[in-house]
């Protein structure tokens, strides 16, 4: 899930939810607004999902994926956009898993 909660400066905070019914040790946000690293935005495990927010410039358009335990690739059919905001949208669309493994770049 990805909700946007737009900001007065242009820009929108963004936060990744992931449930925390996938079994895991770590799971990593992964995608062109941090250079495709494997380990640059970690997620937290809360009590209900792995979280992580964002502020990124409204009207953007970013490609992502999540990788577990290092080692699996993971992504959503339907991206979540924000409904009665003033701020343009960001889109983000969840990228084919062979095109996240072939972009990202370990640290």
């Amino acid at each position: 899930m990805i909700i946007q909660i737009p900001q007065n400066d242009d820009s929108v905070t963004v936060v990744f939810r992931l449930p925390t019914s996938i079994w895991a040790d770590s799971v990593y946000l992964v995608g062109d607004f941090n250079a495709w690293s494997t380990r640059a935005t970690p997620m937290k495990r809360g009590e209900h999902y792995w979280e992580v927010k964002l502020s990124l410039s409204s009207g953007g358009r970013y490609y992502y994926a999540y990788l577990v335990d290092g080692m699996d690739w993971c992504s959503e059919a339907l991206p979540i956009q924000p409904s009665n905001s003033a701020a343009p949208p960001i889109t983000f669309l969840p990228i084919e898993i062979a095109q996240a493994r072939a972009c990202a770049c370990a640290d």
